[in-house]
Protein backbone atom coordinates (compact mmCIF):
# COMPACT_ATOMS: atom_id res chain seq x y z
CA UNK A 1 0.00 0.00 0.00
CA UNK A 2 0.90 3.58 -0.49
CA UNK A 3 3.28 5.39 1.77
CA UNK A 4 1.01 7.24 4.93
CA UNK A 5 0.55 10.61 4.38
CA UNK A 6 2.17 13.22 7.22
CA UNK A 7 0.66 15.56 9.39
CA UNK A 8 1.89 19.07 10.02
CA UNK A 9 2.39 20.35 13.71
CA UNK A 10 4.41 22.74 13.56
CA UNK A 11 7.83 25.04 12.86
CA UNK A 12 9.99 25.09 15.32
CA UNK A 13 13.48 27.26 13.82
CA UNK A 14 14.13 29.05 10.75
CA UNK A 15 17.90 28.19 10.86
CA UNK A 16 19.13 24.78 9.38
CA UNK A 17 20.07 22.13 12.26
CA UNK A 18 21.78 19.48 9.94
CA UNK A 19 24.08 17.24 12.40
CA UNK A 20 22.09 18.24 15.71
CA UNK A 21 21.58 15.55 18.40
CA UNK A 22 17.71 14.59 18.97
CA UNK A 23 16.33 13.11 21.79
CA UNK A 24 12.60 13.21 22.48
CA UNK A 25 11.34 12.86 26.13
CA UNK A 26 8.64 10.58 26.22
CA UNK A 27 7.80 11.14 30.24
CA UNK A 28 3.73 10.46 30.25
CA UNK A 29 1.41 11.17 28.26
CA UNK A 30 0.98 15.08 29.14
CA UNK A 31 4.67 15.59 29.40
CA UNK A 32 6.85 14.79 25.77
CA UNK A 33 9.75 16.96 24.62
CA UNK A 34 11.85 17.26 21.46
CA UNK A 35 15.52 18.33 22.48
CA UNK A 36 17.96 19.62 20.22
CA UNK A 37 21.36 19.76 20.58
CA UNK A 38 23.66 22.12 18.46
CA UNK A 39 27.72 23.22 19.29
CA UNK A 40 27.34 25.16 22.46
CA UNK A 41 23.34 25.29 22.51
CA UNK A 42 20.00 23.43 23.25
CA UNK A 43 16.62 23.86 22.43
CA UNK A 44 13.11 22.02 23.65
CA UNK A 45 10.06 21.91 22.24
CA UNK A 46 6.31 19.87 23.32
CA UNK A 47 5.14 17.73 20.42
CA UNK A 48 3.14 20.39 19.30
CA UNK A 49 5.94 22.45 18.81
CA UNK A 50 5.55 25.30 21.61
CA UNK A 51 9.16 26.52 22.74
CA UNK A 52 10.31 26.45 26.54
CA UNK A 53 12.43 28.13 28.17
CA UNK A 54 15.82 26.25 28.75
CA UNK A 55 17.77 28.21 31.80
CA UNK A 56 21.65 26.75 31.48
CA UNK A 57 23.52 27.24 34.23
CA UNK A 58 26.71 28.92 34.35
CA UNK A 59 28.68 27.41 32.29
CA UNK A 60 26.96 24.69 31.69
CA UNK A 61 26.55 24.85 27.88
CA UNK A 62 30.37 24.85 27.71
CA UNK A 63 29.80 20.61 28.02
CA UNK A 64 27.88 21.01 25.02
CA UNK A 65 30.59 22.45 22.65
CA UNK A 66 30.99 20.10 19.88
CA UNK A 67 31.71 20.16 16.17
CA UNK A 68 29.54 16.84 15.41
CA UNK A 69 27.03 16.73 17.92
CA UNK A 70 24.51 13.94 16.36
CA UNK A 71 27.63 11.59 17.03
CA UNK A 72 28.83 12.87 19.99
CA UNK A 73 26.21 13.10 22.05
CA UNK A 74 23.44 10.60 23.80
CA UNK A 75 20.70 11.07 26.11
CA UNK A 76 18.75 9.57 28.67
CA UNK A 77 15.87 10.37 30.48
CA UNK A 78 14.54 9.02 34.01
CA UNK A 79 11.58 10.28 35.78
CA UNK A 80 12.01 14.49 35.33
CA UNK A 81 15.72 14.59 34.62
CA UNK A 82 17.56 14.09 31.63
CA UNK A 83 20.95 13.05 31.68
CA UNK A 84 23.20 14.43 28.66
CA UNK A 85 26.80 12.32 27.89
CA UNK A 86 29.17 14.85 25.51
CA UNK A 87 31.12 11.01 24.49
CA UNK A 88 33.95 12.88 23.38
CA UNK A 89 34.50 14.64 27.10
CA UNK A 90 37.33 13.02 29.44
CA UNK A 91 35.62 12.66 32.91
CA UNK A 92 38.15 13.77 36.00
CA UNK A 93 38.26 14.33 39.30
CA UNK A 94 38.31 17.53 41.20
CA UNK A 95 41.83 18.71 42.52
CA UNK A 96 40.03 19.62 45.75
CA UNK A 97 41.19 17.46 48.62
CA UNK A 98 40.11 16.27 51.91
CA UNK A 99 41.33 17.63 54.85
CA UNK A 100 45.23 17.09 55.29
CA UNK A 101 46.85 15.37 58.42
CA UNK A 102 46.49 16.72 61.09
CA UNK A 103 49.83 16.55 64.02
CA UNK A 104 47.83 15.41 66.83
CA UNK A 105 48.10 12.20 69.05
CA UNK A 106 46.36 10.83 71.83
CA UNK A 107 48.03 9.52 75.05
CA UNK A 108 45.90 6.91 76.93
CA UNK A 109 46.45 4.92 80.05
CA UNK A 110 45.26 1.42 79.38
CA UNK A 111 45.92 -0.08 82.72
CA UNK A 112 46.54 1.47 86.01
CA UNK A 113 49.44 -0.40 87.33
CA UNK A 114 51.01 0.58 90.90
CA UNK A 115 54.99 1.51 91.09
CA UNK A 116 55.36 1.60 87.51
CA UNK A 117 57.07 4.47 84.91
CA UNK A 118 54.58 5.65 82.80
CA UNK A 119 56.80 7.76 80.02
CA UNK A 120 56.15 9.38 76.77
CA UNK A 121 58.71 11.07 74.23
CA UNK A 122 57.60 14.30 72.20
CA UNK A 123 59.90 15.48 69.82
CA UNK A 124 62.76 13.47 71.21
CA UNK A 125 62.08 14.38 74.81
CA UNK A 126 60.84 12.02 77.05
CA UNK A 127 58.72 12.59 80.23
CA UNK A 128 57.89 10.53 82.96
CA UNK A 129 55.87 9.64 86.04
CA UNK A 130 55.79 6.86 88.37
CA UNK A 131 52.23 5.77 89.62
CA UNK A 132 52.07 5.33 93.25
CA UNK A 133 48.91 3.46 92.43
CA UNK A 134 46.29 1.79 89.88
CA UNK A 135 43.95 5.04 89.11
CA UNK A 136 44.49 5.30 85.66
CA UNK A 137 42.75 9.07 86.02
CA UNK A 138 45.70 9.99 88.69
CA UNK A 139 48.46 8.51 86.43
CA UNK A 140 47.23 9.44 83.38
CA UNK A 141 47.38 13.27 85.55
CA UNK A 142 50.74 13.00 86.65
CA UNK A 143 52.27 12.37 83.43
CA UNK A 144 50.07 15.09 81.93
CA UNK A 145 51.65 17.56 85.11
CA UNK A 146 55.35 16.29 83.78
CA UNK A 147 54.83 17.55 80.41
CA UNK A 148 53.87 20.71 81.11
CA UNK A 149 53.70 23.63 78.33
CA UNK A 150 56.50 22.59 75.70
CA UNK A 151 57.55 25.41 72.79
CA UNK A 152 55.10 24.72 69.68
CA UNK A 153 53.18 21.96 72.15
CA UNK A 154 49.58 21.95 73.29
CA UNK A 155 48.31 19.44 75.70
CA UNK A 156 44.98 18.97 77.24
CA UNK A 157 43.14 16.37 79.29
CA UNK A 158 40.39 14.12 77.50
CA UNK A 159 38.27 11.21 78.93
CA UNK A 160 39.15 10.00 82.26
CA UNK A 161 42.50 8.62 81.13
CA UNK A 162 43.91 10.38 77.88
CA UNK A 163 44.82 13.64 77.25
CA UNK A 164 46.04 14.82 73.59
CA UNK A 165 49.00 16.40 72.45
CA UNK A 166 48.84 19.13 69.44
CA UNK A 167 51.91 20.45 67.60
CA UNK A 168 51.01 23.98 66.11
CA UNK A 169 53.15 23.55 63.19
CA UNK A 170 56.09 20.94 61.91
CA UNK A 171 55.79 16.94 61.94
CA UNK A 172 54.91 15.57 65.53
CA UNK A 173 57.04 12.72 67.06
CA UNK A 174 55.54 11.18 69.80
CA UNK A 175 55.77 7.23 71.40
CA UNK A 176 54.67 6.16 74.78
CA UNK A 177 56.55 3.76 76.56
CA UNK A 178 55.71 1.64 80.28
CA UNK A 179 57.31 -0.48 82.75
CA UNK A 180 54.52 -2.87 82.27
CA UNK A 181 56.18 -4.34 78.89
CA UNK A 182 54.56 -1.49 77.35
CA UNK A 183 51.00 -2.72 77.58
CA UNK A 184 49.87 -0.27 80.26
CA UNK A 185 50.11 2.82 77.60
CA UNK A 186 49.55 3.46 74.04
CA UNK A 187 49.49 6.65 71.52
CA UNK A 188 46.87 7.17 68.87
CA UNK A 189 48.55 9.04 66.19
CA UNK A 190 47.46 8.66 62.56
CA UNK A 191 46.80 4.64 63.00
CA UNK A 192 45.37 1.88 65.18
CA UNK A 193 45.97 -2.16 64.32
CA UNK A 194 42.07 -2.57 65.38
CA UNK A 195 39.26 -0.67 66.46
CA UNK A 196 39.39 -2.13 69.53
CA UNK A 197 42.59 0.11 70.46
CA UNK A 198 40.76 3.36 69.74
CA UNK A 199 40.25 5.33 73.41
CA UNK A 200 36.90 5.67 74.01
CA UNK A 201 37.27 9.46 73.32
CA UNK A 202 39.12 11.27 70.37
CA UNK A 203 39.93 15.02 69.87
CA UNK A 204 37.13 16.25 67.43
CA UNK A 205 37.68 15.93 63.73
CA UNK A 206 40.26 13.33 64.55
CA UNK A 207 41.16 11.07 61.42
CA UNK A 208 42.72 7.40 62.47
CA UNK A 209 43.31 4.96 60.21
CA UNK A 210 42.38 1.42 61.43
CA UNK A 211 44.68 -1.67 59.67
CA UNK A 212 43.21 -4.83 60.63
CA UNK A 213 45.04 -7.65 59.39
CA UNK A 214 49.42 -6.47 58.76
CA UNK A 215 49.74 -8.61 55.37
CA UNK A 216 47.26 -6.82 53.75
CA UNK A 217 46.18 -2.86 52.82
CA UNK A 218 42.54 -4.14 51.56
CA UNK A 219 41.01 -4.32 54.94
CA UNK A 220 42.37 -1.23 55.94
CA UNK A 221 39.33 1.77 56.70
CA UNK A 222 39.92 5.10 58.46
CA UNK A 223 37.56 6.65 61.14
CA UNK A 224 37.03 10.14 62.10
CA UNK A 225 36.26 10.96 66.20
CA UNK A 226 32.51 12.76 66.25
CA UNK A 227 32.40 15.10 69.31
CA UNK A 228 28.45 15.90 68.75
CA UNK A 229 27.73 12.42 68.95
CA UNK A 230 30.87 10.77 70.72
CA UNK A 231 31.54 8.00 68.12
CA UNK A 232 34.28 6.97 65.68
CA UNK A 233 32.39 7.08 61.93
CA UNK A 234 33.86 5.54 58.88
CA UNK A 235 35.59 8.34 57.05
CA UNK A 236 37.89 9.49 54.21
CA UNK A 237 41.76 9.48 54.46
CA UNK A 238 43.52 12.96 54.46
CA UNK A 239 44.32 14.54 51.42
CA UNK A 240 43.20 12.65 48.87
CA UNK A 241 40.74 14.23 45.98
CA UNK A 242 37.01 12.96 46.79
CA UNK A 243 35.14 14.44 44.15
CA UNK A 244 34.20 14.74 40.36
CA UNK A 245 34.67 17.71 38.48
CA UNK A 246 31.35 18.25 37.83
CA UNK A 247 32.19 20.11 34.23
CA UNK A 248 33.32 17.03 32.83
CA UNK A 249 30.58 14.68 34.23
CA UNK A 250 26.95 14.38 32.32
CA UNK A 251 25.19 17.29 32.77
CA UNK A 252 21.30 17.39 33.41
CA UNK A 253 18.41 18.67 31.87
CA UNK A 254 15.62 18.96 34.29
CA UNK A 255 11.91 20.13 34.11
CA UNK A 256 11.02 22.62 36.09
CA UNK A 257 7.86 22.88 38.34
CA UNK A 258 6.94 26.19 35.44
CA UNK A 259 6.73 23.54 32.64
CA UNK A 260 9.97 24.88 31.24
CA UNK A 261 14.07 23.35 31.57
CA UNK A 262 16.98 24.11 33.22
CA UNK A 263 20.57 22.88 32.33
CA UNK A 264 22.94 22.29 34.62
CA UNK A 265 26.04 20.75 36.01
CA UNK A 266 24.80 18.08 38.92
CA UNK A 267 26.62 19.96 41.38
CA UNK A 268 24.02 20.35 44.25
CA UNK A 269 23.21 24.05 43.95
CA UNK A 270 19.82 25.47 43.85
CA UNK A 271 17.47 27.28 41.67
CA UNK A 272 14.23 29.26 41.94
CA UNK A 273 10.77 29.08 40.24
CA UNK A 274 8.02 31.37 41.44
CA UNK A 275 9.29 32.27 44.58
CA UNK A 276 10.24 28.36 45.15
CA UNK A 277 13.63 26.96 45.62
CA UNK A 278 14.82 24.05 44.51
CA UNK A 279 17.54 21.94 45.37
CA UNK A 280 20.05 20.03 42.05
CA UNK A 281 21.03 16.60 42.40
CA UNK A 282 24.98 16.47 43.40
CA UNK A 283 26.98 13.67 41.85
CA UNK A 284 28.05 11.19 44.92
CA UNK A 285 31.37 12.05 46.73
CA UNK A 286 34.20 9.83 47.84
CA UNK A 287 33.40 9.73 51.70
CA UNK A 288 35.12 6.76 53.25
CA UNK A 289 38.58 4.84 52.48
CA UNK A 290 40.94 5.82 50.11
CA UNK A 291 42.15 5.52 46.83
CA UNK A 292 42.99 1.57 47.02
CA UNK A 293 39.78 0.89 49.32
CA UNK A 294 37.10 3.22 47.81
CA UNK A 295 38.80 3.67 44.29
CA UNK A 296 37.36 5.72 41.60
CA UNK A 297 35.32 4.81 38.85
CA UNK A 298 36.69 3.47 36.03
CA UNK A 299 34.80 6.00 33.90
CA UNK A 300 37.41 8.66 35.69
CA UNK A 301 40.14 9.68 33.32
CA UNK A 302 38.18 8.29 30.28
CA UNK A 303 35.30 9.04 28.31
CA UNK A 304 31.52 7.63 28.89
CA UNK A 305 30.42 6.12 25.76
CA UNK A 306 27.50 5.59 26.64
CA UNK A 307 24.52 5.77 29.34
CA UNK A 308 21.60 3.54 30.49
CA UNK A 309 19.13 2.20 33.09
CA UNK A 310 18.69 -1.35 34.32
CA UNK A 311 18.19 -3.24 37.40
CA UNK A 312 17.26 0.02 39.18
CA UNK A 313 20.77 1.27 38.27
CA UNK A 314 21.98 4.20 36.31
CA UNK A 315 24.87 2.64 34.42
CA UNK A 316 27.55 3.95 31.73
CA UNK A 317 30.25 2.77 29.35
CA UNK A 318 33.70 3.94 29.66
CA UNK A 319 37.04 1.54 27.78
CA UNK A 320 36.24 -1.91 28.72
CA UNK A 321 34.40 -1.72 31.94
CA UNK A 322 30.86 -1.70 32.96
CA UNK A 323 29.86 1.03 35.60
CA UNK A 324 26.73 1.03 37.37
CA UNK A 325 25.56 3.29 40.18
CA UNK A 326 24.18 1.68 43.70
CA UNK A 327 20.94 0.74 43.79
CA UNK A 328 18.05 3.44 43.96
CA UNK A 329 20.80 5.98 44.23
CA UNK A 330 21.79 7.17 40.59
CA UNK A 331 24.47 9.85 41.09
CA UNK A 332 26.37 7.71 43.44
CA UNK A 333 29.77 6.11 42.10
CA UNK A 334 31.49 5.52 45.68
CA UNK A 335 31.01 3.09 47.79
CA UNK A 336 29.55 3.46 50.85
CA UNK A 337 31.54 1.65 53.33
CA UNK A 338 35.01 -0.03 52.78
CA UNK A 339 34.17 -2.62 55.73
CA UNK A 340 31.41 -4.57 54.04
CA UNK A 341 30.31 -5.11 50.79
CA UNK A 342 26.59 -4.16 50.51
CA UNK A 343 24.68 -5.51 47.81
CA UNK A 344 23.39 -1.86 46.91
CA UNK A 345 27.13 -1.14 46.32
CA UNK A 346 28.25 0.47 43.16
CA UNK A 347 29.42 -2.08 40.41
CA UNK A 348 32.23 -1.46 38.75
CA UNK A 349 33.42 -4.42 36.41
CA UNK A 350 35.79 -4.97 33.63
CA UNK A 351 34.94 -7.48 30.45
CA UNK A 352 37.20 -9.96 29.76
CA UNK A 353 38.21 -11.05 26.08
CA UNK A 354 41.15 -11.76 24.17
CA UNK A 355 39.94 -8.93 21.38
CA UNK A 356 40.46 -5.27 22.78
CA UNK A 357 36.85 -4.59 23.23
CA UNK A 358 36.02 -0.82 23.68
CA UNK A 359 32.10 -0.84 24.63
CA UNK A 360 29.88 1.36 22.59
CA UNK A 361 26.31 0.74 23.25
CA UNK A 362 24.04 -0.98 26.03
CA UNK A 363 20.66 -2.08 25.84
CA UNK A 364 18.38 -4.23 28.37
CA UNK A 365 17.56 -7.63 26.91
CA UNK A 366 15.48 -10.27 28.27
CA UNK A 367 16.16 -9.80 31.95
CA UNK A 368 19.88 -8.74 31.15
CA UNK A 369 21.99 -6.19 29.79
CA UNK A 370 23.06 -6.64 26.13
CA UNK A 371 26.67 -4.76 25.86
CA UNK A 372 28.04 -3.72 21.77
CA UNK A 373 31.56 -3.66 21.54
CA UNK A 374 32.95 -3.10 17.77
CA UNK A 375 32.92 -7.14 16.89
CA UNK A 376 31.67 -8.92 20.15
CA UNK A 377 28.48 -8.76 22.05
CA UNK A 378 28.77 -9.76 26.00
CA UNK A 379 25.74 -10.66 28.39
CA UNK A 380 26.03 -8.73 31.87
CA UNK A 381 23.24 -10.88 34.21
CA UNK A 382 22.87 -11.18 37.84
CA UNK A 383 19.88 -12.53 40.31
CA UNK A 384 16.63 -10.82 40.56
CA UNK A 385 18.50 -7.91 42.01
CA UNK A 386 22.09 -7.06 40.60
CA UNK A 387 24.80 -6.88 43.01
CA UNK A 388 28.67 -6.88 43.41
CA UNK A 389 28.37 -10.55 44.48
CA UNK A 390 25.80 -12.20 41.36
CA UNK A 391 27.12 -9.37 38.70
CA UNK A 392 28.73 -11.63 35.47
CA UNK A 393 29.93 -10.25 31.92
CA UNK A 394 30.27 -13.19 29.55
CA UNK A 395 30.63 -13.25 26.01
CA UNK A 396 27.37 -14.42 23.87
CA UNK A 397 28.46 -13.60 20.19
CA UNK A 398 30.52 -12.00 17.94
CA UNK A 399 29.07 -9.85 15.44
CA UNK A 400 30.61 -6.97 13.84
CA UNK A 401 28.18 -3.97 15.06
CA UNK A 402 28.05 -0.14 14.13
CA UNK A 403 28.90 2.27 16.77
CA UNK A 404 27.31 5.04 15.32
CA UNK A 405 23.59 3.99 15.70
CA UNK A 406 22.14 2.56 18.99
CA UNK A 407 20.59 -0.84 18.90
CA UNK A 408 16.65 -0.66 19.71
CA UNK A 409 14.27 -3.74 21.26
CA UNK A 410 11.81 -5.03 20.33
CA UNK A 411 9.97 -7.86 22.73
CA UNK A 412 12.74 -10.64 23.81
CA UNK A 413 14.68 -9.34 20.53
CA UNK A 414 17.33 -6.75 19.78
CA UNK A 415 17.95 -4.86 16.49
CA UNK A 416 21.40 -3.35 15.63
CA UNK A 417 23.55 -2.79 12.45
CA UNK A 418 27.04 -3.53 11.23
CA UNK A 419 28.75 -2.26 7.99
CA UNK A 420 28.43 -3.54 4.72
CA UNK A 421 31.14 -1.63 2.91
CA UNK A 422 28.83 0.90 1.23
CA UNK A 423 25.71 -0.52 2.16
CA UNK A 424 24.64 -0.93 5.96
CA UNK A 425 23.32 -4.40 7.18
CA UNK A 426 21.16 -4.97 9.97
CA UNK A 427 20.36 -8.03 12.28
CA UNK A 428 17.89 -9.62 14.72
CA UNK A 429 19.27 -11.00 18.07
CA UNK A 430 17.54 -13.36 19.80
CA UNK A 431 17.43 -16.21 21.90
CA UNK A 432 16.64 -19.68 20.16
CA UNK A 433 13.68 -21.90 21.62
CA UNK A 434 16.32 -24.01 23.77
CA UNK A 435 16.95 -20.48 26.32
CA UNK A 436 20.82 -21.09 25.66
CA UNK A 437 21.75 -20.45 22.18
CA UNK A 438 21.97 -16.69 21.45
CA UNK A 439 21.88 -16.04 17.27
CA UNK A 440 22.05 -12.74 15.47
CA UNK A 441 20.12 -13.56 12.15
CA UNK A 442 20.78 -11.32 9.20
CA UNK A 443 17.29 -9.49 7.88
CA UNK A 444 19.34 -7.97 5.64
CA UNK A 445 20.75 -11.02 3.93
CA UNK A 446 18.54 -11.02 0.83
CA UNK A 447 18.94 -6.90 0.05
CA UNK A 448 22.46 -6.84 0.75
CA UNK A 449 22.81 -3.51 -1.36
CA UNK A 450 19.70 -1.91 0.03
CA UNK A 451 20.21 0.05 2.52
CA UNK A 452 22.55 2.81 2.29
CA UNK A 453 25.50 3.74 4.48
CA UNK A 454 25.56 6.31 7.29
CA UNK A 455 22.63 5.12 9.47
CA UNK A 456 22.66 7.07 12.32
CA UNK A 457 19.27 6.18 14.29
CA UNK A 458 16.77 3.38 14.50
CA UNK A 459 13.41 3.90 15.71
CA UNK A 460 10.74 1.17 16.53
CA UNK A 461 7.13 0.65 17.46
CA UNK A 462 7.04 -3.05 18.92
CA UNK A 463 3.30 -2.99 19.02
CA UNK A 464 3.07 -2.47 15.47
CA UNK A 465 6.57 -4.86 14.65
CA UNK A 466 7.58 -1.75 12.40
CA UNK A 467 11.29 -0.50 12.85
CA UNK A 468 12.64 2.19 10.73
CA UNK A 469 16.14 3.89 9.84
CA UNK A 470 17.50 6.76 8.70
CA UNK A 471 20.86 7.57 7.31
CA UNK A 472 22.86 10.53 6.30
CA UNK A 473 24.16 9.50 2.98
CA UNK A 474 23.88 12.49 0.66
CA UNK A 475 21.68 10.40 -1.61
CA UNK A 476 19.37 9.01 1.15
CA UNK A 477 18.86 12.01 3.60
CA UNK A 478 15.06 12.43 2.27
CA UNK A 479 14.44 8.77 3.01
CA UNK A 480 13.43 6.64 5.62
CA UNK A 481 14.02 2.69 4.79
CA UNK A 482 11.41 0.46 6.93
CA UNK A 483 11.29 -3.21 7.83
CA UNK A 484 7.76 -4.54 8.97
CA UNK A 485 7.21 -8.17 10.09
CA UNK A 486 4.80 -10.69 11.27
CA UNK A 487 4.83 -13.16 14.45
CA UNK A 488 2.32 -15.93 14.75
CA UNK A 489 3.18 -18.80 17.30
CA UNK A 490 6.29 -17.70 18.06
CA UNK A 491 7.28 -17.93 13.98
CA UNK A 492 7.77 -14.83 11.97
CA UNK A 493 5.81 -16.02 9.24
CA UNK A 494 6.42 -12.63 6.63
CA UNK A 495 8.48 -9.93 7.11
CA UNK A 496 9.66 -7.06 4.14
CA UNK A 497 11.85 -3.90 3.48
CA UNK A 498 10.86 -0.96 1.47
CA UNK A 499 11.49 2.86 1.72
CA UNK A 500 9.44 5.90 2.28
CA UNK A 501 10.60 9.27 0.46
CA UNK A 502 9.63 12.53 0.74
CA UNK A 503 10.30 14.92 -0.95
CA UNK A 504 13.64 15.31 -3.05
CA UNK A 505 16.98 15.64 -1.36
CA UNK A 506 17.53 19.26 -2.51
CA UNK A 507 14.19 20.31 -0.45
CA UNK A 508 14.09 17.69 2.44
CA UNK A 509 16.45 16.24 4.82
CA UNK A 510 15.18 13.97 7.74
CA UNK A 511 16.68 15.01 10.81
CA UNK A 512 14.92 12.40 13.66
CA UNK A 513 12.48 9.91 13.94
CA UNK A 514 10.94 8.55 17.08
CA UNK A 515 7.75 6.58 18.07
CA UNK A 516 5.51 7.46 20.25
CA UNK A 517 2.77 4.54 20.59
CA UNK A 518 1.68 4.49 16.43
CA UNK A 519 2.63 7.72 16.11
CA UNK A 520 6.12 8.32 14.21
CA UNK A 521 7.55 11.75 14.99
CA UNK A 522 9.68 13.31 12.04
CA UNK A 523 11.69 16.39 12.39
CA UNK A 524 12.26 17.20 8.59
CA UNK A 525 14.44 19.90 7.68
CA UNK A 526 12.76 22.13 4.46
CA UNK A 527 14.33 25.00 2.41
CA UNK A 528 12.32 27.27 4.55
CA UNK A 529 13.07 25.57 8.27
CA UNK A 530 12.67 23.00 10.58
CA UNK A 531 9.38 21.29 11.03
CA UNK A 532 7.47 18.51 13.82
CA UNK A 533 5.31 15.88 11.03
CA UNK A 534 3.41 13.04 12.45
CA UNK A 535 2.81 9.35 10.24
CA UNK A 536 0.10 7.47 11.97
CA UNK A 537 1.22 3.73 11.03
CA UNK A 538 -1.77 2.35 12.52
CA UNK A 539 -3.43 -0.28 10.27
CA UNK A 540 -7.06 0.98 8.98
CA UNK A 541 -6.32 5.02 9.75
CA UNK A 542 -8.33 7.22 8.15
CA UNK A 543 -9.16 11.03 8.37
CA UNK A 544 -10.68 12.56 11.13
CA UNK A 545 -14.96 12.34 10.50
CA UNK A 546 -13.78 10.46 6.82
CA UNK A 547 -14.01 6.71 6.21
CA UNK A 548 -10.73 7.39 3.97
CA UNK A 549 -7.32 8.56 4.33
CA UNK A 550 -6.00 11.15 2.24
CA UNK A 551 -2.75 10.81 0.99
CA UNK A 552 -1.42 14.32 0.98
CA UNK A 553 1.70 15.35 2.96
CA UNK A 554 1.70 18.13 5.66
CA UNK A 555 -1.92 17.85 6.30
CA UNK A 556 -2.96 20.84 8.42
CA UNK A 557 -6.35 20.59 11.29
CA UNK A 558 -7.99 24.14 11.92
CA UNK A 559 -5.89 23.70 15.23
CA UNK A 560 -2.72 23.48 13.32
CA UNK A 561 -3.70 25.96 10.74
CA UNK A 562 -4.61 29.11 13.28
CA UNK A 563 -7.94 29.58 11.41
CA UNK A 564 -10.82 29.65 13.98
Amino acid sequence: KKRPPTNYVAKISSSSLTNAFIHTINRDSSERYIVVITNGAITVHDIDGTAKTVVAQTNATNYLASSSPRTEFKCLTVNDYTYIINTNKTVAMDSATSTGKVEQAIYQVTQGINATKYSITIDSTTYNFTSSNSDTEAIRDGLFTAVGTPSGITATKIGNSSFKVVKASGTLSVSASDGYGDNASQIIYDSAQNFSDLPAEGIDGQVVEVKGDASTNFDNYWVKWIASTSVWEETLAPAITYKFDYDTMPHLLIRTADGNFRLTQADGSSYTVSATSYDVPQWGERKVGDLDSAPSPAFVDTKIKDIFFHSNRLGVLADENVIFSRASEYFEFFAETVTDVLDTDVIDINVSHTKVSLLKNAIPFNTNLLIFSDQTQFLLSGGASLTPSNVAVDVATEYEALDSVKPVGSGSNVFFGFNKGEFTGLREYYVESDGETNEGEDITANIPKYIPSNVFKFAIASNENVLVALSSKSTDINKLYVYQWFYADNKRLQSAWHSWSFGTTSNVTILNVDFIGTDLYLLIERSDGVYIETIDIAPATADASASYLTHLDRKITNATSGVS
